[in-house]
């Protein structure tokens, strides 16, 4: 990435929310309702306090354990073949996840999610060359039993698409099957590659529900790492100004890291956040406000100071339909999280606050990306870029630049982004092409890679 790497905090500010967090967890601690894990953390030397099961962490065992954190995960694809690495400084892209509805294509109305969905979303998400990782899209609803509906979404995904699954529960049964959906998926070592990334979460403000901690116990008998995603709501469960949002959600972050550290030193982590802000006038939470977006550059240098890699969601949006509030706020957090260089950024597809996915918000998304994409990656500047040699010798009121050889031969290189779906050229061409709105050029792109996709991968 070329682009300056975003920032909004600086070294000192960084420095006080990391002072104030190692007070927080050394003076207050968490709340950890399992008596099991309790156990286990007093066996290992940490302060616990049985009657309010709440566990504090001395700074010596706290930056001990995130020293060491391995920096980088690399992760391969269905087939065992590596696919990317997490901590290279590249940020990669996932769609979903665990929305709810769908926005159907054919009626253009909003309804229950179901497991074709999900099988159709996986197999675009294979198509689409800005997606690196398939995040379950939807908890379908037409399964049996509600329960087990992120289990056959995962399975969906995996048998739809070659690419890694990042998924995400609180139940510490539907993350043990789905971690064995994915086992007899993998056509590679499962036990010591990575395929897969299981995402679990701290309930705020500061406090780890059971069932989670025993799917942190599961997941460290494999090699999946664990994503540590606090959601902490701005006045709600939270402080309502923004540093004192990235501080809960950095204390909470740390609590998951530093206890999977100390009951497994070096399984691979990952830094996240999904944080909400709060509409007082409302009480709306929001995902794809400006502030949400000013805190994911935040959290990228809060997890470069701890030397871990980072996930946020992006892009995201609150709106319930495909307009242009969808697509600032969706531009705004996806380009922020790109630019800030955060590891891996999931939610591609999703819009409504995450509560609904359509396959036309996918591709939308994937172009908005690619686009972000394109404007890290900066202006590549050398002798032969700068062209001086060209411009001299073509000379004032020369030939025309379009038949020269150095323009031929960068016709199909990698600085100008196509776009997939994007309107160019004369308002005649578009009006004789249907006069279509991005919305249904999307709409028939997707009915066009679907064709192309077939069945199951």
């Amino acid at each position: 990435m070329k682009l300056s790497t975003f920032a909004v905090l600086s070294d000192k500010e960084i420095r006080d929310i990391h002072e104030a967090t190692v007070d927080i967890l050394a003076s207050s601690g968490v709340k950890v309702l399992d008596r099991a894990m309790l156990e286990v953390l007093r066996a290992k030397g940490l302060p616990v306090d049985g009657e309010s099961q709440t566990v504090r962490f001395p700074r010596s065992v706290l930056e001990n354990a995130l020293a060491g954190i391995p920096p980088r995960i690399e992760v391969c694809d269905r087939e065992g073949r590596p696919a990317f690495v997490l901590g290279d400084g590249v940020p990669k892209i996932a769609a979903g996840h665990n929305a709810v509805f769908w926005l159907d294509s054919q009626s253009g109305k909003t309804r229950p999610s179901r497991v074709s969905d999900v099988e159709r979303f996986a197999r675009l998400c294979e198509k689409s060359p800005q997606i690196d990782m398939v995040g379950i899209p939807v908890m379908p609803q037409d399964v049996a039993q509600p329960r087990d509906s992120l289990v056959y979404a995962v399975k969906a995904c995996s048998e739809n698409s070659r690419k890694p699954i990042y998924f995400s529960t609180d139940n510490q049964q539907v993350n043990r099957s789905c971690i064995e959906v994915l086992r007899k998926a993998f056509r590679g070592d499962f036990n010591r590659q990575v395929y897969g990334i299981t995402q679990l979460s701290p309930t705020s403000p500061l406090f780890w529900e059971g069932n989670v901690c025993d799917a942190i116990v599961d997941t460290l008998e494999t090699g999946v790492p664990i994503a540590i995603l606090p959601e902490p709501n701005a006045g709600v469960s939270a402080p309502y100004t923004l540093a004192g949002l990235l501080t809960m959600n950095n204390a909470e972050c740390l609590s998951g890291l530093a206890i999977i550290q100390i009951l497994k030193p070096g399984h691979p982590v990952m830094y996240a956040n999904s944080w909400t802000t709060t509409d007082m006038r409302s009480g709306a939470a929001l995902v794809g406000s400006i502030e949400t977006t000013i805190c994911r550059i935040a959290a990228a240098q809060l997890a470069r100071f701890y030397r871990v890699p980072s996930h946020t969601t992006a892009p995201n949006s609150d709106n319930h339909a495909h307009d242009e509030q969808n697509a600032w706020e969706k531009t705004f957090s996806l380009m922020a999280s790109v630019g800030a260089g955060h590891d891996l950024i999931v939610n591609c597809g999703m819009f409504a606050t995450g509560m609904t996915c359509s396959d036309e918000q996918l591709l939308m998304d994937a172009e908005i990306a690619g686009m972000c994409r394109r404007l890290a990656a900066g202006v590549e500047v050398s002798g032969d870029t700068i062209a001086a040699d060209l411009i001299k010798r073509v000379g004032p009121q020369g030939e025309s630049y379009l038949l020269q050889e150095h323009t031929l031969d960068r016709l199909r290189s990698e600085e100008y982004f196509i776009p997939d779906l994007a309107v160019r050229g004369p308002l005649a061409s578009w009006q004789a092409a249907g006069g279509r709105d991005t919305t249904a050029i999307a709409k028939a792109r997707a009915a066009e890679l679907l064709k192309q996709a077939g069945g199951a991968t």
